[in-house]
């Protein structure tokens, strides 16, 4: 990310300090490139993935909803839809990932009701995005592509703050870059001890003690002309030593060359650098006391998941509703436990008066009554020993002779 302090200029998407970041392209080839310079090449890690994933999927299953206070309000268009062209949860996905990893969410406003509020909006990926700050200015002006954008209808969320910049949020990318490079280095040299490791597969002891140079190096030939693949590029070819040579094994396996170990460490790195608990990612925590799905999520909520809730909820309220109205993710999508706990738990707060029958019904996504269907518990059977009613019959004064004549009212 390249700055200009003194016209206060920063490119929210950049996050490694080299002059080829400020346009946009890759880093350059050769042996001193960086393994992570960007949010691409840090999602190929697949434990920032996994992080990241997490993360996003629990935010994008809640549904969006406007409150006035603690009193529920019917669900604006802009809630409803914010892209008409994308779907509700890509949009939330995008914006999740676009926070974490580059710090800067950032959605633009494309319809406005006659109100004069938003009714959709668009996503901008951060990468696109360039911010110039003065500081006669209230609020930075944004471009994309060198055009300009309106202020007033960006919707910008930050996490966090660039110190020297305030206007711009740090993402995960950004603050643990040399962590995400190690761990990349990482899985490079274990591919490369893997693939094209140095150590001999297999050590040929000749039983001529006078064996020479040449009848080695030929018989090393003719062992890959008739094991190796056709086409293999190796260098962990067979050695073919005189006899009486002791062979020492070196650290080949994974566990040796403590592989195994330092993955271990890069998983709990991770996960510290997304404020997650190490358990999600497979890293190492301990014995763990088991718990119904609630606990377990209930925790993930408070400590990760949460504080980027906020983030989104006070930005969006302020951009897309009314004063007086706020935008609130419904925390109880993810926070539903197995079905005989919740049945327990919605039996106590029925029968402490603090729920109706008619909400535990809807949150457990039956309805019957609030759909206005009867419920067929309520209806009573029919009582078949009561006594038929008679049924009146048509006396022979009551039916017309064939022949008459009708009357026809003038």
């Amino acid at each position: 990310m390249t700055v200009d302090v003194a016209r206060g200029v920063g490119s929210v998407g950049r996050t490694w300090p080299q002059p080829w970041a400020s346009t946009g392209s890759l880093p350059p080839p050769g042996t001193g490139s960086p393994y992570v310079w960007d949010t691409q090449s840090a999602m190929a890690i697949p434990s920032v993935a996994r992080a990241v994933q997490l993360i996003t999927s629990m935010v994008k299953q809640m549904p969006l909803d406007a409150f006035r206070g603690v009193d529920p309000l019917p669900r604006p268009t802009i809630l409803a839809t914010l892209d008409p062209e994308r779907a509700r949860s890509w949009f939330v996905q995008v914006n999740v990932e676009d926070y974490l990893l580059n710090g800067n969410a950032i959605s633009y406003v494309t319809s406005l009701g006659s109100d004069g509020w938003p009714l959709s909006c668009t996503w901008v990926p951060s990468q696109w995005v360039t911010i110039v700050w003065f500081p006669d200015q209230q609020i930075p002006t944004y471009y994309v592509g060198g055009q300009q954008l309106d202020p007033t209808l960006v919707i910008h969320v930050r996490r966090g703050a660039d110190r020297w910049m305030p206007w711009r949020g740090v993402g995960v990318v950004e603050q643990s870059l040399n962590t995400l490079q190690r761990v990349a280095m990482e899985e490079a040299y274990e591919q490369g001890a893997l693939s094209s490791g140095g150590v001999p597969s297999v050590a040929i002891i000749a039983p001529n003690p006078r064996l020479s140079q040449e009848e080695a190096d030929q018989g090393k030939t003719d062992w890959l002309a008739k094991f190796a693949p056709v086409g293999a590029v190796s260098s962990r070819e067979p050695v073919i030593l005189p006899a009486g040579t002791v062979v020492t094994p070196l650290a080949w396996s994974p566990e040796d060359t403590q592989m195994v170990a330092a993955r271990q460490l890069s998983l709990t790195d991770i996960a510290n650098a997304f404020n997650l608990d190490g358990s999600w990612l497979g890293a190492n925590t301990g014995s763990m006391t088991y718990k119904s799905p609630g606990p377990l999520y209930l925790q993930m909520l408070r400590t990760t998941i949460e504080p980027v809730l906020q983030d989104f909820e006070q930005v969006w309220s302020d951009k897309m509703l009314p004063r007086g109205q706020s935008v609130r993710f419904d925390r109880w999508q993810i926070l539903r436990d197995d079905l005989s706990v919740t049945v327990a738990t919605l039996v106590a707060a029925t029968g402490a008066g603090i729920m109706s029958t008619e909400e535990a019904r809807q949150y457990l996504g039956l309805g019957l009554r609030a759909s206005g269907v009867p419920d067929v518990s309520t209806v009573s059977p029919v009582d078949t020993t009561e006594t038929p009613q008679p049924i009146d019959e048509a006396t022979p004064e009551d039916t017309p002779a064939p022949d008459a004549p009708s009357e026809v009212t003038p």
